[in-house]
């Protein structure tokens, strides 16, 4: 038989399996997502240098000295930008959280608001960090006012300009684009990496360290199947279950109020995301487990990998509440950019077609590195 035919048939085996150790690996694919989701939806996090775009159309000493208040903290950092447009368009993008426009009569003597923020609710304990923290600042200058603005994806028909209607606290708040979101959705979106990193870690590697103490690898390799079906039905295995994790981890969010601002569509693109990178991370298994001969030492090594990419991948905090130094290791992690776009989907309710194009590129290519790398390695184990 060909590749494809003895991966298959391998494939079935693998989710008999799977099936027949059905009851304790849901459980565990459960109690990990509930776990986190009870005691971490509704915890904030430290801010530090979130990207924020400003616009001074006042340029004078008080706007000028507003921007130096603000950024002293170190909790912003502030990208100068000239045109109104721009800025927002970098918050669409999501290249800034939010869009500080400094209006020409700031510092307002008026009950006009001389300040205008908008603010994606993606990065919602961002907002409920520099938010008060900009509002503060803006109270220190004598008829100051500060309105605000959530922007999400900007709704056909919509303007920035639109009038908003102000509070006695001097921030109004008018959704011109979207649903509001909380942190219990931004968790949701990191939990789902985390359980299809894992799903494919302990998926195939285990099987695949189980069958060799077993004396299986060794039978298959003097049948005449195909060599290289060993490893794909494996990878493949991995990916499945991957899913059936990931939908789990989605049901659950859903359950305790989660609401997917994409609609089913969501779903559909979670999906994608979890095929691609339970794929790749089926292959990151095959190879740490080509190479270990014990199941307990692959769980040391699976864990040791796992939950740093994880943790650094924006899946519990924001990246921008990370440290510096940790922010080149964040934009190389491919659960970033999982993360990026399961994110987009459940809290804005669109993604751009750059950040799309972008983010599923960085990840097919890691995916198709570790499954050649799993193939290499598993050939050089049995040559």
């Amino acid at each position: 038989m060909g590749l494809i035919e003895d991966s298959i048939t391998l494939y079935k085996r693998e989710l008999l399996i799977f099936k027949a150790n059905a009851r304790t690996n849901l459980i565990r694919s459960i109690i990990f997502p509930l776990v986190i989701i009870v005691f971490f939806g509704n915890i904030g996090s430290s801010i530090r240098n979130t990207p924020v775009a400003v616009v001074n159309y006042a340029n004078n000493a008080q706007s000028l000295r507003f921007m130096n208040d603000i950024e002293a903290g170190q909790a912003i950092n502030i990208l100068s930008v000239t045109n109104e447009q721009v800025a927002l368009s970098m918050l669409q993008l999501g290249t800034v959280q939010l869009v500080i426009v400094i209006l020409p009569n700031f510092p307002s003597q008026s009950s006009m608001p001389g300040i205008q923020v908008y603010y994606s609710n993606t990065q919602p304990t961002v907002i409920s960090a520099v938010l008060p923290m900009i509002t503060g600042y803006a109270q220190h200058f004598e008829g100051s006012g500060l309105s605000s603005t959530s922007a999400i994806g900007q709704v056909q028909g919509s303007s920035p300009s639109q009038p908003v209607q102000r509070t006695s606290s001097q921030i109004s708040s008018n959704s011109l684009y979207s649903t509001t979101s909380n942190y219990l959705d931004f968790l949701t979106g990191g939990v789902i990496a985390m359980v299809v990193v894992f799903g494919a870690l302990f998926g195939g590697g285990i099987s695949y360290i189980s069958d060799r103490q077993l004396g299986n690898i060794k039978a298959f390799l003097i049948t005449p199947i195909n060599k290289n079906a060993i490893v794909l039905s494996r990878i493949l295995s991995g990916a499945t279950q991957s899913i059936v994790f990931a939908m789990l981890a989605l049901a659950i969010g859903m359950l305790f109020g989660v609401r997917l601002a994409m609609g089913p569509m969501a779903i559909v693109y979670i999906l994608v995301v979890t095929i691609i990178i339970g794929m790749g991370f089926s292959g990151v298994a095959m190879t740490i487990a080509s190479k270990v001969k014990r199941v307990d030492a692959y769980a040391i090594f699976s864990q040791a990998i796992g939950l740093p990419l994880w943790f650094i991948s924006g899946g519990i905090v924001p990246t921008a509440s990370l440290p510096s130094w940790l922010a080149p290791l964040s934009a190389i992690d491919p659960l970033t950019y999982a993360t990026d776009i399961t994110r987009a989907v459940i809290m804005q309710g669109f993604i751009s077609f750059g950040q799309l194009t972008a983010d599923l590129s960085i990840l097919i290519a890691f995916t198709v590195i570790m499954v050649l790398l799993g193939f290499k390695t598993f050939k050089s184990t049995i040559e």
